[in-house]
C-alpha cells in the first residue's frame, strides 16, 4: 500500500500537474535612483529600490534564477494601471515586456533592461452560466477559474498545474484537460481586451480587430501587446470523471508501446492518456528489488455519468496495460480539481529545466526516450507524452502547429553545479528525437538558450503572418520581441 500511496502522490502532484515566488497586488516604481511614481500614483521599482532584487527573483517560480534585470518591475492592480505603465514606458523610451503566473522555465519574460508588468494582480473571473461564457484576467489561477466555473457546473481546459495563471499559459496555446473534446485552450478564447503600444485599449475578437484576436490565440511571448482581460467559452461538466492508473517496469516499453498503439488511434474522444517515463518514486520497493524505472500511463475519462465513464475505461483494461503491471488502480473517481492540485503546490522544489517536441509517432519515440531516461543525470527526470486525439486547427489562431504526441522532458535538480550535465542530457535528447519532430511547442521550450525554437513552434506562414503583424502594430519595437528575433540584446 506504501508503493501505491507513494506512486499515486507523486503522479498526482509532481508530474500530471503541468509538465510544465509570487507577489500581491503591490504596484510600485523606482528609477534608477529615486523612488517615482506614475500620473495615477501608483509606484514602480527600478533597480537600486531596497525590495527590486527580492522581487525580480520572486517572479520567477523555480530556482533557476535568470541574471537578466528589467530596469523597472511593475506590479499592475488594474486595467488602468497597465493603461499607465504602458504610455510611461513608451514616453520614456522603456521596452515593455508582460508576464502573469511566471511558468516559463526559462523565464522568457525576464528581460535586460525596460520594463516588466506583472499582471497576477488581474486574477478577477465572471460567469455567464445562460451562455457558458466567462471573462478571466491574465493572473487567474487556473484552479481559481474551475471553482468559479463548478459552481455553475461548467469547465475549461486550464493547466495541468495549480500554480498556472492562465495569461501565459493562453498566449501559447494551453494544453490542458479534455483536450480531444475541449480542444487547445486558446482556441475557447473568443475575445480579449488588448493594450496596445499606443496605449489604447482595445477588445478584440472574430468581428473586431480580428488579426489582433488571431494572434492573441497563440502567439506566445513575442505578442506585441498586453492581454490585460480573457473572454473565454466555458464548457458544460462531465457528468463523471473517472481516471485507472497502470505501471510497468521500463524494461517492458515495449508492451506499453504496443498497447498504446493500439489503443490511441481507437479511443474515444473522451478518454485522455498520458504516459509517464521516470523514476521508481517507491523507494523502498526499489531496495527490496522493484525497477528503478518505470512507465506509468495515467487515463482520464470524462463520462456523462458513472457507468459511461467505467465503460470508456474497460477497453484500457482489458488492453495489454491491464495484463501483469507492477501496480494498477481502476475505476478512481476524480473531479477536475484533483486532478489539477493546489495552488503553488503542483510541481516538485528544485531547479527545473523542460525540452520538448510534437510528433506523430508512437513506439519509436518510446524507445529512443526509454534509452534515453536509461542514461538521466538526476534523480528526479520524467518524460511526458500527451497523446491528442484532436488535431484540427482553427485558421483564426496564430497556434498552428500540432501532432498527435506531445513530448515533454522535465528534469528536476538541485545543486547549479549539475545545470551543464542537465543542458547536455536535454540537447542529447532533444537530438534523438529530431527524426521524429514536427515543431515545438512554445510553451514548454527553452526559447532563451534555443530562440530558432520560437521560430519552429509555427506553421512558416503563421510566422511570417505574426512578423508582418508585430511591424504594423508595433512599428517602433515597444514590446520585447521574442528571444533571438529583430533585436540584438535579449
Amino acid at each position: 500500500m506504501a508503493f501505491k500511496a507513494a506512486l499515486n502522490n507523486l503522479c498526482r502532484r509532481q508530474f500530471l500537474r503541468g509538465l510544465i515566488g509570487f507577489f500581491g497586488a503591490l504596484f510600485a516604481f523606482s528609477s534608477p535612483r529615486k523612488t517615482s511614481a506614475l500620473a495615477s500614483g501608483e509606484k514602480m521599482i527600478g533597480r537600486t529600490h531596497a525590495d527590486y532584487e527580492a522581487l525580480r527573483k520572486g517572479l520567477v517560480w523555480q530556482r533557476v534564477k535568470p541574471a537578466r534585470r528589467p530596469e523597472v518591475i511593475v506590479q499592475a492592480n488594474s486595467v488602468d494601471a497597465v493603461v499607465n505603465a504602458v504610455n510611461h514606458a513608451r514616453n520614456h523610451g522603456l521596452k515593455v515586456i508582460a508576464k502573469s503566473g511566471g511558468h516559463s522555465i526559462p523565464a522568457s519574460f525576464l528581460r535586460n533592461d525596460g520594463m516588466l508588468i506583472d499582471l497576477l494582480g488581474l486574477r478577477e473571473v465572471t460567469v455567464n452560466r445562460d451562455n457558458l461564457t466567462a471573462t478571466a484576467g491574465p493572473g487567474t489561477w487556473g484552479p481559481t477559474l474551475l471553482q468559479a466555473l463548478e459552481a455553475h457546473d461548467m469547465g475549461f481546459p486550464v493547466a495541468r498545474g495549480g500554480s498556472v495563471s492562465i495569461g501565459g499559459f493562453l498566449l501559447g496555446g494551453g494544453l490542458g484537460f479534455n483536450p480531444n473534446t475541449w480542444g487547445i485552450a486558446c482556441f475557447s478564447v473568443i475575445g480579449a481586451d488588448v493594450v496596445t503600444a499606443t496605449g489604447e485599449m482595445l477588445t478584440v475578437n472574430a468581428r473586431q480587430h480580428p488579426d489582433i484576436y488571431w494572434a492573441v490565440r497563440g502567439a506566445g511571448p513575442g505578442f506585441f501587446g498586453v492581454v490585460t482581460q480573457y473572454y473565454l467559452r466555458a464548457y458544460p461538466l462531465p457528468g463523471a470523471i473517472t481516471t485507472s492508473q497502470y505501471i510497468h517496469p521500463l524494461d517492458n516499453h515495449a508492451e506499453v508501446a504496443a498497447a498504446l498503439e493500439e489503443l490511441v488511434p481507437n479511443s474515444d474522444h473522451r478518454l485522455e492518456l498520458i504516459l509517464l517515463l521516470t523514476g521508481n518514486p517507491d523507494q523502498q520497493a526499489v531496495a527490496a528489488g522493484a525497477p528503478e524505472q518505470v512507465c506509468i500511463v495515467n487515463v482520464v475519462a470524462y463520462g456523462t455519468d458513472e457507468a459511461d465513464a467505467r465503460a470508456l475505461l474497460e477497453p484500457v483494461a482489458n488492453s495489454g496495460l491491464g495484463r501483469k503491471p507492477l501496480q494498477k488502480t481502476e475505476y478512481e473517481p476524480s473531479d477536475l480539481k484533483i486532478l489539477t492540485g493546489a495552488t503553488g503546490e503542483s510541481f516538485p522544489h528544485g531547479r527545473m529545466a523542460t525540452e520538448g517536441v510534437w510528433s506523430n509517432s508512437i513506439a519509436p519515440v518510446i524507445a529512443t526516450l526509454s534509452e534515453r531516461l536509461r542514461q538521466a543525470v538526476t534523480p528526479v527526470t520524467t518524460v511526458s507524452i500527451r497523446f491528442i486525439g484532436n488535431t484540427r486547427l482553427p485558421e483564426d489562431a496564430a497556434f498552428s502547429l500540432i501532432g498527435s504526441t506531445n513530448i515533454l522532458s522535465v528534469l528536476t535538480w538541485q545543486d547549479a553545479s549539475d545545470d551543464n550535465r542537465v543542458a547536455g542530457w536535454l540537447r542529447d535528447t532533444m537530438a534523438a528525437l529530431e527524426p521524429f519532430s514536427l515543431g515545438h511547442y512554445i510553451n514548454n521550450e527553452d526559447v532563451v538558450s534555443y530562440p530558432e525554437r520560437n521560430q519552429h513552434s509555427f506553421t512558416p506562414d503563421s510566422w511570417s503572418r505574426l512578423r508582418a503583424l508585430r511591424r504594423q502594430y508595433d512599428p517602433d519595437n515597444l514590446f520585447h520581441d521574442y528571444f533571438g528575433t529583430g533585436t540584438a540584446e535579449n
